[in-house]
């Protein structure tokens, strides 16, 4: 007797295209998820970054009779020591190792964003505060030097450090460790910004050595860079 050919069961093509359709939808749902669950790591260790530099920043000012550290913009064409950093120009490369902060830190990497791919290459993502420092270089040492910790009074809402950069576009990051900013029509320059690259905003470290993250409109707005006074603010040229 001859066996009755059995029946294999498939898929046919509007099953198969009904799968894949699925596939895409929960690709196209989970995978911006996915991405800011990745951001919001990098975010948290970028923070973390932040917090460091400030206890090198706080130990710093505890040993050099509350002042705190020189700082250099991009004024100079060379490395100048007793920079709060070290960098060089065409092209910016950055060695915090030979900065006046960096006993106290010890790691390279703690100055490098892990969202800051020109950072990464260049050796630092953060910048300080160009109004902690005086408006012009010493004539000898060119280095803009360090104000004491008791010219600051609210130490709550004065920018340390922050993330330099264009809100607009994640591959920018600092070119000289100096984040100026324009706050009065008679400061000169080419003002900086602040980068958007974690989940549209920013972090910004404080005086008082706390972290937070913001909107890059908050931090203007609400003058960080001045110590939260928007309504009689200092030049920061």
């Amino acid at each position: 007797m001859r066996t009755p050919f059995a029946h294999k069961s498939a898929f046919t093509l509007i099953e198969l295209l009904v799968v894949i359709a699925i596939i895409a939808i929960l690709a196209a749902i989970l995978f911006p998820a996915f991405a800011r669950a990745r951001e919001n790591a990098r975010r948290a260790s970028c923070q973390s970054n932040f917090k460091q530099l400030m206890l090198g920043l706080i130990q710093y000012t505890q040993d050099y009779d509350e002042r705190l550290p020189n700082v250099s913009d991009n004024t100079q064409t060379i490395a100048v020591p007793g920079n709060w950093t070290s960098y060089t120009s065409s092209p910016t490369v950055f060695d915090p190792s030979k900065g006046s902060i960096y006993p106290y830190i010890k790691s390279r990497q703690i100055y490098i964003c892990p969202s800051d791919s020109t950072g990464q290459t260049q050796g630092q993502s953060y910048a300080i505060n160009s109004c902690l420092t005086p408006s012009a270089p010493d004539a000898t040492s060119k280095l803009r030097l360090g104000t004491s910790m008791a010219a600051y009074d609210e130490t709550t809402k004065w920018m340390a450090f922050g993330e330099e950069g264009t809100p607009t576009s994640n591959a920018t990051t600092t070119d000289d460790g100096f984040l100026y900013l324009k706050i009065l029509s008679t400061d000169t320059g080419t003002s900086n910004d602040f980068t958007a690259r974690h989940l549209d905003g920013s972090i910004i470290a404080f005086l008082d050595g706390h972290v937070k993250w913001y909107k890059v409109e908050k931090i203007k707005t609400d003058g960080y860079q001045v110590g939260g006074k928007v309504s009689n603010p200092a030049s920061c040229s």
